[in-house]
């Protein structure tokens, strides 16, 4: 005969199949032989601090929230984290990747209002500033839909292959509208013919008011197909800016600088007003 855990033994005085008296120490009937065991009492001897654990072990007879109810503070916690931690945890990660991506897609997109590359920065930190603050009040007439690209990330257009790569890609996805630069580059950009001539990116009538010793005038050069090259017509394909980066920037600096505008352009009323801004044009 199995005896469970815990059971409170006794035996018969007299064997209940024979009526034959139990013989001292023995478990048996001396007649009969069937046994004199007796099970009277079941006795808990599960330990205090494992009571609450034993509620739940047999979860099928009650449902999770009674017996969950049914726990001490100390039960509680350990069901908690036995049966819902983890739980919970899945749920608050799948819940923040799901807010993250209706957050993406419904967040409002913004379009550069322009798109500036800066080679070899030429501002210092409060200049950078003060240009970006003055083309956003100028520009800008959405902020949730659009917003100003100053990429100062660039250190040549011609030297450095990660600039020429990212200037490259930025260029053929038509993004760029006017760059600012070394002047010593600029000639490259217009054989390359990425840029226009200032006169056809702005109008006659902005052109006309800029002063004639900013304008810089190049002649293209272009390679043809028997190893030579032609040269094209001289025109003014950038501005000197040096006047323009003393005054943001508060002292006088290097007049190689100058401004360009990209052939994929067609902001020509926002570059009306950038040049107006940085060349003191009413």
């Amino acid at each position: 005969m199995k005896i469970s855990l815990g059971a409170k033994v006794n035996y018969y005085s007299k064997c209940p199949f024979c009526g034959t008296a139990r013989a001292e120490g023995s478990e048996k009937c001396i007649n009969c032989g069937k046994s004199l065991l007796q099970i009277t009492e079941q006795e808990n001897t599960i330990p205090d601090e494992d009571k609450d654990m034993a509620l739940y072990q047999a979860r099928d007879e009650k449902s999770a929230s009674e017996t969950f109810k049914s726990l001490s503070g100390k039960g509680k916690l350990r069901y908690f984290k036995d049966y819902y931690l983890g739980k919970v945890v899945l749920g608050v990660i799948i819940a923040a990747l799901a807010i993250g991506l209706l957050y993406s897609f419904l967040k409002p997109r913004q379009t550069p209002a322009l798109y500036t590359v800066i080679v070899v920065n030429p501002f210092t930190p409060t200049g950078y500033d003060q240009f970006m603050a003055d083309l956003e009040e100028m520009l800008i007439t959405d902020p949730k839909h659009q917003n100003i690209v100053l990429d100062n990330s660039y250190s040549s257009l011609v030297a450095d292959y990660n600039s020429s790569m990212a200037y490259t890609m930025h260029m053929a996805a038509g993004e760029i509208d006017m760059i600012i630069f070394n002047k010593d580059e600029l000639k490259y950009q217009v054989n390359s013919e990425a840029l226009i001539p200032v006169d056809q990116a702005i109008s006659k009538e902005v052109y006309d008011k800029l002063p004639d010793d900013i304008k810089i005038k190049v002649v293209p050069t272009y390679p043809q197909e028997n190893g030579d090259f032609k040269e094209g017509e001289e025109a003014v394909y950038g501005l000197n800016i040096e006047k323009f980066l003393e005054r943001i920037n508060g002292f006088e600096t290097s007049s190689k600088y100058c401004v360009a505008f990209t052939r994929i352009t067609e902001k020509h009323d926002t570059l009306d007003k950038v040049v107006k801004y940085m060349f003191d044009i009413n």
